[in-house]
């Protein structure tokens, strides 16, 4: 290899490391932002005396998925307690809103 394919080889890599440090330092900010709104609402819901059963269950969705993400890495104890958690709540959430969309009553 000539000197000018080694250098453009090792900026093609170098472009791809930053796309990775970037779109890592957006899904962490993303998560953050998603989980301050989603506790925004549900906190104005509770003081309105409406249900929040639709927000909180995208939260609890998202949170298992990050979870999971964990658990499948680092194979620990508590985040497998932390999956099993957030798929209750989201399957749970999801048939209340369900149940609340159709007017079925419990």
């Amino acid at each position: 290899m000539d000197r000018e394919a080694i250098l453009r080889k090792s900026k093609k890599n170098m472009y791809k490391e930053e796309y990775k440090q970037v779109k890592s330092s957006g899904q962490e900010l993303g998560t953050i932002v998603f989980a301050c709104l989603a506790g925004i609402i549900m906190i104005l819901d509770f003081f309105v005396g409406k249900t929040s059963y639709s927000v909180q269950c995208l939260f609890w969705g998202y949170f298992g998925s990050v979870m999971y993400a964990k658990y499948k890495t680092y194979k620990r104890t508590s985040t497998l307690i932390g999956l099993i958690a957030s798929i209750i709540a989201t399957v749970g959430l999801l048939l209340l809103y369900i149940m609340k969309l159709y007017n079925v009553n419990f």
